[in-house]
């Protein structure tokens, strides 16, 4: 018997990945400030890539009075005026101070000069003042009014809570900066005035009783406070190093006409505005590039409508109301490849209408629904559930989990053990 070896073509049937695929998902798996660089990058080796100016920002539409991040490090955005104010080179590496200190110099008459200075020096790396308003103007020989006339600017013009004597100041000061409903910041202030240190301590039962309030209601304050404030003024003193700011890759609005509806802006669309230009090799590399960077934007905006339209509630109320949602369960209603959701989502942040931001992968979880109902069950009024009694109620509840699990659940959530309740 002898061996013979021979070449034949046999059809075969399968999938591979492209070259263009494989880009494309390399892209789309990058945040807004890491994709600017590869922009940036193509601008420089390719001279058929050209910048246009860009569109109104989609975070501030120009109206904020301190400099916007998004605005600042964009290209197109230098040079912008910001009330009057250049944003030009010497802005761009300003330190706070040097920026609270002229824009409220540019508020203030001549002679509150020298209070000026004396107030924004005494600034702590944090923001806030060590002392009390009626002491500095002691050393500085001048009236009460005076310094509080000028306090007052400086926390106009800064960011909110600069300027506070406190940590329960600040607090307060970021709580009015949110302008929400009396109803539901009446008791934050009186718990962040009086039973700030209790909060901490988890003595719910404690304050309820002084505010003659539910416990309920106390962790409703402690959640907004998690949420929505932060012991410290978003400022870095003399720091003149950038500071390094989460930037939003998808802006999310209250649609103007519907209720309870949202509008979804992806923010690279409006800030990376290019044309291709030429016919020649350069002209069709940027071309492509362009054309994966609208499939990489169409991509993005696909999933953040949905998930906004899924997550409603979670986009009004926070992290309470989030419904469980997968991101397998997003491919499949959006006829796209699990990992493409997973590209897409990953490292990537929205803003919401109240301003908060948030990563995009926060509107998924698995778990909602155990979620949920741990939240019932200990705001419930039942007694102070232990974390055994409350794995059986999730038990019977459908959600079967043992005990140790249910008290990481719990401390994840934000509330204490049973003892401290």
């Amino acid at each position: 018997m002898s061996l013979t070896l021979e070449l034949a073509m046999t059809p075969r049937f399968g999938l591979e990945v492209s070259p263009a695929m494989i880009a494309f998902g390399e892209l789309l798996l990058l945040p807004y400030a890491a994709m600017q660089a590869v922009v940036e990058d193509e601008l420089q080796v390719n001279p058929d890539l050209e910048r246009l100016d860009m569109a109104e920002c989609p975070v501030c539409s120009g109206s904020w009075r301190i400099r916007c991040p998004l605005c600042a490090g964009h290209p197109s955005g230098q040079g912008r005026a910001n009330d009057g104010y250049p944003a030009g080179d010497v802005a761009a590496v300003e330190s706070d101070c040097q920026e609270l200190r002229r824009a409220v110099r540019a508020e203030t008459a001549a002679d509150d000069g020298p209070v000026v200075d004396h107030l924004v020096d005494s600034l702590d790396g944090h923001g806030l003042l060590d002392r009390a308003p009626a002491r500095i103007a002691r050393e500085l020989g001048v009236p009460v009014a005076q310094v509080d006339r000028v306090l007052a600017v400086i926390r106009r013009c800064g960011p909110p809570g600069v300027g506070a004597t406190s940590v329960a100041e600040c607090l307060r000061l970021q709580l009015d900066a949110l302008e929400l409903p009396d109803d539901q910041t009446r008791l934050a202030r009186a718990v962040i005035a009086e039973h700030l240190a209790g909060l901490a301590r988890g003595n719910f039962a404690a304050i309820a009783d002084a505010t003659g309030t539910r416990r309920a209601d106390v962790r409703a304050v402690l959640d907004l406070i998690r949420r929505r404030l932060r012991p410290y003024p978003a400022f870095d003193g003399n720091d003149s190093k950038p500071a390094a700011y989460v930037l939003p890759d998808v802006v999310v609005r209250d649609h103007p006409t519907v209720h309870d509806a949202y509008t979804v802006d992806v923010v690279e669309a409006a800030t990376t505005r290019l044309r291709a230009r030429g016919t020649g090799p350069g002209g069709a590399q940027a071309r492509a590039f362009l054309s994966r960077l609208h499939d990489r934007w169409d991509t993005l905006r696909r999933i953040a409508e949905h998930v906004v339209d899924r997550q409603r509630d979670f986009v009004a109320q926070g992290a309470s109301a989030l419904r469980p949602m997968t991101r397998a369960e997003v491919a499949a209603e959006l006829n796209l490849h699990e990992s493409t959701v997973s590209r897409a989502v990953a490292d990537k942040f929205v803003l919401l209408p109240d301003r908060r931001m948030t990563p995009l992968s926060a509107f998924f979880s698995a778990r909602g629904g155990a979620d949920e109902e741990l939240r019932r069950l200990i705001g419930s009024g039942s007694g102070r559930l232990s974390d055994q009694q409350l794995a059986d109620q999730l038990r019977d509840a459908g959600y079967p989990m043992a005990r140790r699990t249910v008290a990481k659940l719990r401390a994840r959530l934000g509330f204490t053990s049973a003892a401290l309740r």
